[in-house]
């Protein structure tokens, strides 16, 4: 398979540059929107739904801090020890955590919102054990996000809250679904730094971005695909579901092979292939 990148420059907000910063490392990864990247072309990068645990698939982390060196401040990992941060810090976990971010990768701690029906101060509670249990940790990945117009200031509110545990905290929401405008900047103010808008394991090649999302950076929108397999069925493999996601206008992606009920509880078997796969196609 065969393509050529047209890079294009897309207008950028003030507002809209956040940055994570590794002050261990002393580097700067900006997310979201990228001054450098906006000037050239914006580099495809991967966030794994890391749900599985370090001490029984060390592997599978192992295979993230490979993706972090192949594709260097492009690699993000979502963990996930029990349903959100668990009763306990694990000494598993928090290894992992700092063998990635040596790595130049970023970790997030997952958070169920269930489409906004939990109650915030739960929410919070979950945030606060996150970052009490790891202080390392990158940001929050709020889960079961609302897409539907009412529900702006309820994750705009906790958008902020985990701002306020570290100002330079990655916050991706979602709703695994196209989403509204306002789900990104409400009352003129962020309400995540990325947005998930597709979480599926079909109608990959079919995934169409809202008409809204072009005047923003691909950094701002993230796309899961899982049920892929990784050879040419079916017309199409995990390269095509990669490109269609470049095509419209998303910077984070990640693909699977893996299937329900979870399938986010193991690596893709191709993992490597994906990686490499980033790095060679998506070059300015």
């Amino acid at each position: 398979m065969t393509r050529t990148l047209t890079c294009t420059t897309l207008p950028i907000r003030n507002d809209e540059i956040e940055h994570v910063i590794d002050k261990d490392l002393s580097r700067v990864l900006s997310l979201a929107c990228q001054v450098v990247w906006s000037q050239s072309c914006e580099q495809m990068r991967i966030m794994v739904p890391a749900y599985f645990d370090p001490s029984s698939n060390s592997q599978a982390w192992s295979s993230l801090n490979s993706a972090a060196t192949t594709l260097p401040n492009r690699v993000v990992a979502i963990a996930n020890p029990s349903n959100g941060p668990g009763s306990a810090a694990q000494s598993s976990y928090q290894n992992v955590i700092t063998a990635l971010q040596r790595q130049t990768g970023l970790v997030i701690g997952y958070v169920s919102t269930n489409y906004s029906n939990r109650a915030s101060n739960l929410v919070q509670d979950d945030v606060d054990t996150w970052y009490r249990f790891y202080p390392t940790i990158n940001g929050i990945f709020f889960d079961e996000v609302a897409n539907t117009d009412g529900e702006q200031p309820y994750y705009q509110s906790l958008y902020n809250y985990v701002k306020s545990k570290n100002s330079s905290s990655l916050v991706v929401n979602n709703p695994g679904a196209p989403t509204l405008e306002t789900y990104l900047f409400y009352n003129g103010s962020r309400v995540a730094d990325v947005i998930c808008i597709f979480e599926s394991g079909v109608g990959g090649l079919s995934m169409t971005q809202s008409s809204w999302t072009s005047k923003y950076s691909r950094y701002n929108f993230y796309a899961l695909f899982y049920n892929v397999t990784d050879v040419n069925v079916s017309s199409f493999d995990y390269g095509d579901v990669i490109d269609r996601a470049y095509q419209q206008n998303v910077g984070w992606v990640y693909v699977t092979n893996d299937n329900l009920p979870n399938p986010w509880d193991t690596i893709a078997s191709y993992f490597s292939g994906e990686v490499d796969y980033i790095k060679n196609d998506n070059q300015c």
